[in-house]
């Protein structure tokens, strides 16, 4: 079953941006190579030149949202990402299905409340593994 997956992720908050660009191109290229299509906003919608304004990503968030299947939202650091909860507040109103992959160690809230399926990944290799492993039967 092909899914188009919007992954969601902290970003504006993060140190290590390069970094962050690479473990989710991993996951995107992951899901790929699983069949699915991604939707990955830095990259797709703004080429990663993130603006300074955070509501101007409030209409493409709500846009690409419709039009996804499923939602994924990476939680690998603490801190609160406005950005994060309002895409996972768009999923749930849209009914999207929601998965939670959280870095073992970090808080998983306020995410909890919007996903039943909760991944908990040591690195992005594992993370990867385990959407392979388990991704099937969360979609």
């Amino acid at each position: 079953m092909d899914m188009n997956i919007y992954v969601g992720y902290k970003y504006r908050n993060s140190k290590d941006k390069e970094k962050i660009k690479e473990n989710l191109s991993k996951v995107s290229d992951k899901l790929v190579s699983m069949g699915h299509k991604t939707f990955i906003l830095g990259r797709d919608k703004f080429q990663w030149a993130h603006h300074t304004s955070p509501s101007k990503s409030l209409s493409p968030i709500i846009q690409n949202m419709k039009i996804n299947d499923a939602f994924l939202a990476i939680v690998e650091c603490d801190g609160k990402s406005n950005g994060l909860l309002f895409e996972s507040l768009c999923a749930k109103v849209f009914g999207k299905k929601i998965i939670l992959a959280v870095k073992n160690g970090v808080s998983p809230k306020p995410f909890t409340f919007f996903a039943k399926n909760k991944i908990k990944f040591e690195d992005y290799e594992d993370l990867t593994d385990l959407l392979e492993k388990n991704l099937p039967k969360y979609l």
